[in-house]
């Protein structure tokens, strides 16, 4: 019987990236969504064919599909031009040392892992969605 491929593990989870996937979109969505929805002015057709919750789902699935392709952008460049910085300061002389490859890829989630993750909620506002039509 052939060996299946192991499923690789994360050293660590760094708990900054976690919330830059999973809460910070969601927070904005609400909140821009919320504000749209809350003065009952839409500049765009979303608002104008979708009950509140159906545009606050319509903003989510944006919020989330642009993290996915943040993130899906991230991996092909990683993969391709080499790491760089991962750190919030701006600072060229305050920034961290780059991460090496296997720092940046054995930690969870990595980019592939946030597309993901992003991509799953996605998909999941846009099934609710679809429900509520």
């Amino acid at each position: 019987m052939p060996s299946l491929p192991s499923v690789p593990t994360a050293r660590h989870v760094d708990s900054q990236r976690l919330m830059s996937v999973v809460a910070i979109p969601f927070a904005a969505a609400i909140a821009m969504a919320s504000t749209v929805a809350a003065t009952g002015v839409t500049a765009t057709p979303l608002g104008e064919t979708h009950s509140t919750l159906g545009f606050l789902l319509d903003f989510t699935t944006f919020c989330y599909l642009a993290v996915a392709m943040a993130h899906l952008s991230g991996a092909i460049a990683e993969r391709t031009c080499g790491g760089m910085a991962a750190g919030l300061s701006m600072d060229e002389f305050d920034a961290p040392e780059p991460m090496s490859t296997d720092e940046f890829w054995g930690a969870f989630p990595n980019h592939v892992d946030g597309a993901a993750i992003a991509g799953a909620v996605t998909l999941l506002c846009t099934l609710a969605g679809s429900f509520l039509s």
